[in-house]
């Protein structure tokens, strides 16, 4: 009972099988590596942050003329009514 074509189909059921779960597994290698991929421009999204924020705190303290000052005085300035002495 069994017919030609009931061979042709089971063997094109087959190859349409084995070709979908060959897709499949490709689609998870893909999300697999997005995944990482996500991972690591999230870790480099972080770190720009972070000097975002770094910079964004030199530049606050630069607009401080306590901290200007000091910068300054650090470097050996003097002000004009003030008298060095060396120790």
């Amino acid at each position: 009972m069994d017919r030609p074509i009931h061979r042709i189909l089971r063997w094109v059921f087959a190859l349409g099988l084995a070709h979908a779960l060959f897709l499949l597994g490709q689609e998870g290698v893909r999300a697999y590596q997005l995944a990482q991929e996500r991972a690591r421009l999230e870790e480099a999204l972080r770190q720009a942050q972070a000097r975002v924020a770094r910079l964004e705190a030199e530049v606050r303290a630069a607009k401080d003329p306590a901290h200007l000052e000091a910068l300054v005085r650090r470097l050996g300035f003097v002000r004009q009514e003030e008298i060095l002495r060396r120790r």
